[in-house]
């Protein structure tokens, strides 16, 4: 009887051709186990839902091409206090459309967990982004959860002048200012010191920023931006007062999903359109976003100011679709004379 002679080279190199032809062949029994371990900040739950938003039941269609763009539908879209998921999630978005935005930072928070680095950050100023300040401290325990109405003197000056000379340090020169929390806008000091330093700061809630400041006849008579009325007063909006809406999916008895925080978008744009005709803008959405996350729906998310990656995409895609103008504060110039804003060419 003759015996075997096994050939352990040729059985190993058999091996190995069927592992590798059964992953070209059926990919998907390998690719969830590998795919497990990413999108680490979902919670448990959501990790056995499915990624995908789910828009069906809104109404998507375009209300026009780009090709009928009259160019008097606009918007401006802002990032608050430079969390990381800002670059990593919201930038592949804003470039795959084009877009641009202003993102409003805290430089002692820049770095940290969570948080963009200098590189990034000079990387979107270097691409076109505004990059704006929004204080030294806020959020840090150097600042104690205190806003800028509770700070003496001299904090306040250091914070809002310290800030812009930081972000100069990193050779970004900036003139726009964002008042943290949006609470300052009715407080002479604080608007006199931000008045110093920067052309412009967003500090306060509207649906729309108008550009002669006369949109709000519930809340002042005012005719124009100027800073103080005639008697001296703060007027209600100005150009240290420009007032955003930002994306709550959170609060007032409200918990918003992602379908219908889409649908509230939708109604925040075209709020605009009784206001701007035939190519003239009078009011523009200014629509502030923070942490982007990456949670199937926003039912899973507990902070009120968090988007959902999803519906970010969503809405981006929405804007460029229907002809949208976006534009930054780069692109919003303020007339001295005649005290009203206007859109540069």
């Amino acid at each position: 009887m003759k015996k075997r002679i096994y050939n352990f080279d040729i059985i190993i190199t058999t091996i190995i051709f069927m592992i590798t032809s059964s992953l070209l062949i059926f990919p998907t029994i390998f690719l969830p186990v590998m795919a497990s371990s990413h999108n680490s900040n979902v919670p448990h739950k959501a990790k056995l839902q499915s990624s995908t938003i789910h828009l069906s039941k809104v109404n998507q269609k375009p209300i026009f091409n780009g090709a009928n763009n009259t160019n008097d539908r606009v918007v401006i879209i802002t990032f608050g206090d430079g969390y990381q998921s800002q670059y990593t999630y919201a930038k592949p978005v804003l470039d795959k459309y084009g877009f641009k935005a202003n993102f409003f930072v805290t430089c002692n928070r820049i770095g940290t967990n969570s948080h963009m680095t200098w590189q990034e950050i000079e990387q979107l100023y270097k691409e076109g982004h505004v990059i704006g300040s929004k204080t030294m401290d806020y959020g840090t325990k150097a600042m104690q959860n205190k806003d800028l109405n509770h700070l003496s003197t001299a904090d306040l000056e250091y914070e809002v002048s310290q800030s812009k000379q930081c972000l100069l340090n990193h050779g970004i020169n900036t003139t726009f200012f964002a008042v943290p929390k949006n609470i300052a806008n009715d407080n002479a000091t604080v608007i006199n010191t931000i008045a110093k330093y920067y052309t412009l700061a967003i500090n306060g809630h509207s649906n729309l920023m108008y550009l002669h400041c006369d949109g709000w006849k519930q809340s002042s008579n005012q005719t124009d931006c100027r800073t103080y009325s005639d008697d001296g007063t703060l007027t209600f909006a100005n150009r240290y007062s420009i007032r955003e809406w930002s994306m709550q999916h959170l609060g007032h008895g409200n918990s918003f999903g992602d379908s219908q925080m889409f649908e509230k978008f939708v109604a925040e744009l075209n709020s605009q359109n009784k206001f701007n005709q035939n190519g003239t803008v009078n009011a523009i959405p200014i629509i502030g976003y923070h942490r982007i996350v990456t949670y199937p729906d926003l039912s899973y998310s507990t902070v009120s100011s968090d988007t959902t990656l999803n519906l970010f995409n969503a809405e981006m895609k929405y804007l460029h679709d229907n002809g949208f103008k976006v534009i930054t504060f780069y692109n919003l110039g303020y007339d001295d004379k005649a005290n009203i804003f206007f859109i540069k060419q």
